[in-house]
């Protein structure tokens, strides 16, 4: 089944097309915004503009080449994306690594309104080994080979370490000709600094509210409501993950969300309580997913107030709660007990309340 079309981000596109028209476009792009805009979609998009046989420019969508990367099968691009830890001898983690990732990309063939990887999955060194084994190869039947990365801000940390980001870095350093990386994000903070500085970054926005109700429209099936297109679409917030997301699991995390940020403003025992409703270790996947949800919540009002011209003091509290969500995200993907990381965001959660 070949991908659902790119909605929105005309202005970025334009600009895009005509970077890659006048062979301008930089190497290594990082692609940041919200979550569920489109910023790997987009990659995508790019990938096959810059594989296109009239190209490089916007795709035609008819040749070969663009008909191959609309049905994740062209052997010039690659799309890397969390997945689960390789459980192999190190001798043979690349080895699953890539088996783990075909799979996953065949069932995003198969499924393109795809779910989010589970909150333990990341971009582990296995497989950053592998992109750089790959990036060393010459094209196999295009000009160009791309590399497009998703939610790179699972590089960095992973188990305590930083050795997939700085093995990202080494590619980064010194790109084979002939060879794109795009990297995309939520949390462009959370990547090394020393990654940021060998991206251009490109602020990929928010949805209008016609373009979400467009794709909700013409893309799921079985076909949505208009009712219902239209409710999903006003509570989206420029959001097409966030519409798709209005039921089943991704809604019982930001439920999960709502009630960890609401136990942050009660007294010690209701957090207390809170924290031992957890899990102790079997849960860290649905904790994770609650913390995602979490920082998302935050992000959408961080970016009500400031739409609305909202006063510093409030804006300022939300950005503190946002990074000391993230932090206890990052810590979430080790093997740190959730039951103690949330005690210790719920204490810092409230000590930020006025």
């Amino acid at each position: 089944m070949p991908l659902h079309p790119l909605y929105g981000h005309d202005e970025l596109r334009e600009r895009l097309t005509a970077a890659m028209t006048a062979r301008k476009l930089p190497a290594a792009l990082l692609l940041a915004g919200p979550p569920g805009v489109g910023k790997q979609r987009l990659g995508l998009w790019i990938a096959a503009g810059l594989v296109c046989e009239h190209g490089p420019g916007a795709p035609c969508g008819a040749c070969h080449d663009c008909r191959l990367a609309g049905s994740l099968q062209h052997p010039d691009v690659h799309w890397l994306f969390p997945i689960p830890r390789p459980k192999a001898d190190e001798s043979k983690q690349v080895e699953e690594a890539e088996e783990s990732l075909g799979a996953a990309i065949a069932a995003r063939r198969e499924n393109p309104l795809y779910a989010r990887p589970d909150g333990l999955a990341g971009l582990f060194l296995p497989l950053v080994r592998s992109l750089h084994r790959r990036a060393q190869m010459r094209p196999a039947m295009a000009r160009a080979k791309v590399f497009l990365v998703g939610e790179a801000e699972r590089l960095v940390p992973q188990a305590s370490s930083q050795e997939a980001a700085n093995a990202m870095l080494k590619v980064l350093e010194e790109p084979p000709p002939d060879t794109w990386l795009i990297l995309t994000t939520s949390e462009p903070a959370a990547l090394l600094p020393t990654i940021r500085s060998r991206l251009v970054q490109l602020r990929v926005g928010r949805l209008r509210a016609g373009e979400v109700a467009k794709f909700l429209a013409e893309v799921p099936q079985p076909p949505l409501t208009a009712a219902v297109r239209q409710r999903r679409a006003g509570l989206a917030n420029g959001s097409i993950g966030a519409a798709l997301a209005l039921s089943g699991e991704a809604e019982e995390a930001r439920t999960a969300a709502r009630a960890l940020l609401e136990a942050a403003t009660k007294g010690p025992s209701a957090r207390h309580r809170y924290g031992l409703g957890i899990k102790p270790f079997g849960g860290r996947g649905d904790f994770t997913g609650t913390l995602d949800a979490a920082a998302e919540l935050l992000r959408d009002e961080l970016a009500h107030q400031l739409r609305t011209g909202g006063r510093d003091a409030p804006a300022t509290g939300l950005l503190g709660a946002l990074r000391e969500v993230e932090g206890a995200r990052r810590l979430a993907q080790g093997n740190v007990n959730p039951q103690l990381i949330a005690a210790d965001l719920l204490r810092k959660l409230a000590d930020r309340e006025p």
